[in-house]
């Protein structure tokens, strides 16, 4: 036979019935408001000035990689010749790259040899 339960035990679970949707309710709240904050944090670049160092050091590994020359020509700068790569992963020639960023203009300068980016901002 069972025991009838206590009218304040039978009071508390009826009053906690609906407490773990109410929960699941504000948690996944918060974790939208926090994952939509820290998306906007983020900002995917797809001008010329940002790309560029990946493109430069991605063809150059794969030159030395290859162990062949292999050319990076700029489609939106007609004025410069082909930086070339050699085997070993260094340049032809120096040279000094200006980029439109908004209202100012921004350099990185290729240095001959290794052809170490420098950024002089």
């Amino acid at each position: 036979m069972m025991e009838e339960q206590s009218p304040s035990l039978a009071a508390r679970r009826s009053l906690h019935s609906g407490f773990a949707l109410l929960e699941l309710l504000v948690s996944t709240v918060i974790l939208t408001v926090l994952t939509s904050l820290f998306l906007q944090s983020f900002h995917i670049s797809n001008n010329a000035y940002d790309l560029f160092p990946d493109q430069y050091l991605r063809l150059k590994s794969e030159a030395m990689r290859k162990g062949e020359v292999k050319a990076y020509e700029d489609d939106t700068d007609q004025n410069y010749p082909a930086i070339r790569f050699f085997e070993n992963g260094n340049i032809n020639q120096a040279r000094t790259l200006q980029f439109q960023r908004g209202n100012h203009v921004s350099e990185i300068i290729i240095e001959l040899g290794p052809g170490t980016l420098v950024f002089p901002e």
